[in-house]
């Protein structure tokens, strides 16, 4: 089955598309129509809910127009192949949208059998390059040196002297390490007896997205590399990949599918700190209990006992402290001071080593849960004192400033993702009805990444943003019809639509009624005929 999403502000060159013969009915093989948008802006959300497998976007659209969503899409999900539809018989276009990877190029007015041919022509050249991806997995010296190569980058420590090296070997084998961002992912799926069918799936994502991302066979599944240019350029991609590669196989019958994401690093010798990370997450998740669900998460994402039990004893202060709870600075910070003590090395230089490291972490620990440190009274006390050469942070001391540090964590990121959802809740009810209203503004509302946040929020509310945003909309426009006269119009731009149609087109998709019919039959409820 070949997922195709629309994108057109015509209403009349939606339903005609909508309502063509090329849509196969259900279970049966062929294309099917997996959503509609009127913009690029709205688009962009669903696509990433959809997955679809061929994007057909307009070049002309308000907010949002074609071209600004292929390139979008083609740099976020290179994997969708993109059709442009454009009534603008123009060179320029064309050669524009070529050039951003775009796949077909086609002339309004269309029949269904020229679009039933282009998806053919883009479906058929999907096929190809996916099984040319695959080719490189069965011969060929090349794919296992980089295999290994990138096998050793995730799991070995490289030393900072090695890293040109190391970069200047993934070079000559035709991987780039360009990015200022990097990290890594674990996914693995069940069955794992069709191991390599899934390595083969995620190989070709990989290769489609252009050097973005590389990945290398693992024990229990695939291994994932994953570049950027900034933390959130780095965990929108990831997260990206990680919903794409999750939908992916689950098409395939390989699901569940758990896919951990480690947390960023910013060089190429710290990859393995990151696939620890990752791979922690999934010892976490498959000591609780069967994986029932797919997951993606990151140990953000995770509940606070998941992410307890991630803790290890020979992990750096930051990474001991990480998911530890309030009381366990003082063991943690004396087993850390003795991990470090050497006799080749001079008392003073540990204490003075140590106070950095404490109050280095302290901080780090306090700015990743959204506070000022000049706001942390304790924090600033101790600053001041250390501004004193001649000062030294005694034990005790140490251990209050950690604990309290670790209490301000617990009070402020306790259940984090509920209370990410609360906020993104209370922010949509508050917007919904804004006609401008996106995923973006409610992702950078609760600080997070267009991609990661539209992943935990599907996770932990069981629809997507696209659809818990209808809903609400939707249920509003049914307060309207039930209480007021207002026309149908009206309605639509109230609860956020600017397009009656489109509002119409939802309204009956998601109560199987027009609102005018709607209308009626409340109306006949409240005044039944005697």
């Amino acid at each position: 089955m070949i997922r195709v999403f629309l994108a057109d502000d015509e209403i009349a060159i939606r339903e005609g598309i909508r309502n063509s013969k090329i849509w196969a009915e259900d279970g049966k093989e062929g294309y099917v129509l997996v959503g509609e948008a009127p913009d690029g802006e709205i688009a962009l959300s669903m696509i990433r809910d959809e997955q679809p497998d061929i994007l057909i976007t307009d070049v002309r659209m308000p907010f949002m127009d074609g071209m600004q969503l292929a390139e979008m899409v083609t740099r976020q999900m290179p994997w969708i192949q993109v059709i442009i539809l454009s009534g603008y018989d123009d060179f320029n276009y064309a050669r524009k949208a070529m050039s951003l990877g775009v796949k077909d190029y086609l002339l309004k007015p269309i029949s269904s059998q020229e679009l039933k041919e282009a998806l053919d022509r883009v479906s058929e050249r999907m096929r190809e390059e996916r099984q040319k991806a695959r080719i490189p997995r069965f011969s060929g010296e090349n794919r296992f040196l980089k295999e290994k190569l990138i096998y050793t980058v995730l799991n070995e420590q490289t030393p900072e002297t090695l890293e040109r090296q190391t970069a200047e070997q993934l070079r000559s084998l035709g991987i780039t390490i360009m990015a200022e961002v990097l990290l890594a992912e674990d996914i693995s799926w069940m069955p794992e007896s069709r191991l390599e069918e899934g390595q083969d799936c995620l190989y070709a994502l990989a290769q489609a997205s252009q050097g973005v991302i590389y990945v290398c066979s693992g024990r229990h599944g695939t291994l994932a590399l994953v570049q950027g240019d900034n933390e959130r350029d780095v965990e929108e991609r990831a997260y990206t990949f990680a919903r794409s590669a999750t939908s992916e196989l689950e098409r395939r019958g390989l699901g569940p599918v758990l896919i951990c994401v480690g947390e960023p690093v910013h060089r190429l010798g710290q990859l393995p700190t990151s696939m620890r990370d990752a791979r922690h997450l999934r010892h976490v998740v498959n000591a609780k209990k069967p994986l029932e669900s797919s997951r993606v998460l990151s140990g953000k994402d995770m509940d606070t006992t998941e992410a307890q039990m991630t803790r290890s004893d020979v992990r750096p202060l930051y990474e001991r402290l990480q998911y530890a709870s309030d009381g366990d600075a003082f063991s943690i910070l004396r087993e850390y001071a003795a991990s470090i003590v050497s006799t080749d090395i001079h008392t003073t230089l540990v204490e003075s080593y140590l106070q950095v490291e404490i109050m280095m972490t302290a901080e780090r620990m306090l700015r990743e849960c959204g506070a000022d440190v000049r706001d942390v009274e304790l924090f600033q006390r101790l600053m001041q004192s250390m501004s004193n050469p001649q000062s030294v942070l005694t034990e005790t001391e140490a251990a209050i400033l950690l604990n309290e540090v670790l209490r301000y964590r617990a009070a402020h990121t306790a259940g984090q993702g509920d209370a990410t959802l609360a906020r993104a809740r209370a922010y949509l009810a508050q917007h919904f009805n804004d006609p401008n209203l996106m995923l973006r503004d409610v992702s950078e509302h609760v600080g997070m990444s267009e991609s990661r946040f539209s992943t935990v929020f599907g996770q932990k509310m069981g629809m997507t943003f696209t659809e818990y945003l209808t809903v609400l909309r939707m249920n509003k426009a049914k307060e309207y019809l039930s209480a007021t006269q207002m026309r149908s119009s009206q309605i639509a731009r109230e609860v956020g639509y600017n397009d009656p149609h489109y509002f119409s087109y939802l309204f009956r998709k998601n109560t199987g009624m027009t609102p005018s019919e709607f209308r009626k039959q409340v109306q006949g409820e409240r005044n039944p005929t005697v």
